[in-house]
């Protein structure tokens, strides 16, 4: 496949670049299977990638659609964030620790409505019906195409599940990027219907007072710490108690999105720091980086007003975990020397944990774009300290 012209528009320059640092990864990591093939090791057919992901993918929806989706919501991540990182010899091994089975236990009864959508958004108990409709579409239309016509639909609810539903949904497009087929097609319809069930709007007043960056903007959102501590639960939990923090309601109206792209890139640079400064909460700053990079993956398929409006809830997202979990004490680690990249790709299979290895991947591809070294520091802290 030859490479693509350079986009005319800045705008699509930048979309394209954070695409084509995804698939950059890929190729080279295609390079080294032709590579182990030549030399006459053994590798899995069509190779080492494409064998190793789909087979994974295939041993995940086996034993799906289940009503506890949320136990194998990372599996798919995961295994394509490390064929994206050239590790295909990792994915079947980490499938074997960390997969758990079941047994398919809820059937689509055709309870969601294409005309009435609305209605079934945030219904855990149509996950089988809205992964049904997706299946549909995606076997009779360009999977680009469905993409763009839900995407914009669930953008307001990024939040739901702790930003899962776009962050699945993005691998998916990247793997389809890489090669469309059946079973890649189907993850991007659980992926979809993840989002779907888990749609929740964090408060919003309306406000717009756009500062000229993340930083800046950041600089004006008020933690509940120490005040106030994270209450009991999970990252749900967390994210709904906003709804009683009359500060956050003019959060989302803080970032300046007229270039969107910029923004996102942005953002990753300005929570890799408050991941670092709060190492109780690893796994919720997790989130405030590869939201916004999940979202960067599927920003070239949207319209501009699509890819505005979801950056700004991808913002506030990330600027909701702070509010909740972010305490304004903690001082910055001391700074490290630097690693290679194939040592943090190293560290984070080592440790094995979904959350390491997904940051890590993404903190690789975005630093690719940006050249911010507190991205590396990140993805190193989450290669030898992250656990989960």
């Amino acid at each position: 496949m030859q490479d693509d012209p350079i986009p005319s528009t800045r705008r699509e320059f930048l979309a394209g670049g954070v695409f084509m640092a995804g698939v950059g990864m890929t190729k080279a990591a295609r390079g080294q299977a032709r590579a182990a093939r030549a030399s006459g090791a053994h590798v899995d057919a069509p190779d080492a990638l494409d064998g190793a992901l789909d087979g994974a993918l295939e041993r995940l929806q086996a034993g799906y659609p289940n009503t506890n989706v949320h136990l194998a919501n990372h599996v798919a991540m995961v295994v394509e964030a490390l064929s994206v990182l050239g590790r295909p010899d990792a994915i079947a091994p980490w499938i074997d620790e960390n997969l758990e089975h079941f047994v398919p236990d809820t059937e689509a009864q055709g309870r969601v409505d294409r005309d009435h959508w609305r209605d079934s958004l945030g219904k855990a108990e149509l996950y089988a019906d809205w992964r049904e409709l997706f299946l549909a579409e995606l076997g009779s239309d360009d999977w680009k195409d469905v993409v763009r016509r839900w995407v914009p639909r669930f953008v307001p609810g990024l939040a739901g599940a702790a930003t899962h539903g776009v962050i699945r949904t993005g691998h998916a497009v990247r793997s389809l990027g890489a090669r469309d087929c059946a079973i890649r097609r189907a993850e991007l319809a659980t992926g979809l219907a993840y989002w779907a069930v888990n749609y929740e709007e964090l408060p919003w007043d309306g406000s717009l007072a756009p500062e000229k960056s993340v930083a800046a903007a950041l600089a004006r959102v008020e933690p509940r710490l120490p005040a106030h501590e994270p209450p009991q639960g999970n990252i749900v939990t967390g994210l709904r108690a906003l709804a009683d923090t009359p500060s956050f309601r003019p959060v989302a109206g803080l970032v300046d999105v007229s270039d969107p792209l910029r923004t996102l890139a942005e953002m990753s640079s300005a929570f890799a720091p408050l991941y670092l400064r709060n190492p109780d909460r690893r796994i919720a700053f997790t989130h405030t980086i590869t939201a916004p990079s999940a979202l960067r993956l599927v920003a070239p398929l949207l319209d501009e007003e699509t890819v505005v409006t979801a950056t700004r809830f991808a913002w506030q997202a990330a600027a909701g975990i702070y509010v909740v979990y972010g305490d304004p004490r903690l001082a910055a680690p001391a700074e490290r020397a630097p690693v290679s990249r194939e040592a943090l790709i190293s560290a984070c299979v080592t440790n094995g944990g979904a959350h390491p290895i997904k940051l890590t991947e993404a903190c690789l591809r975005e630093e690719a774009l940006t050249h911010d070294p507190i991205l590396l520091a990140a993805a190193r802290d989450a290669g030898e300290a992250m656990h989960g």
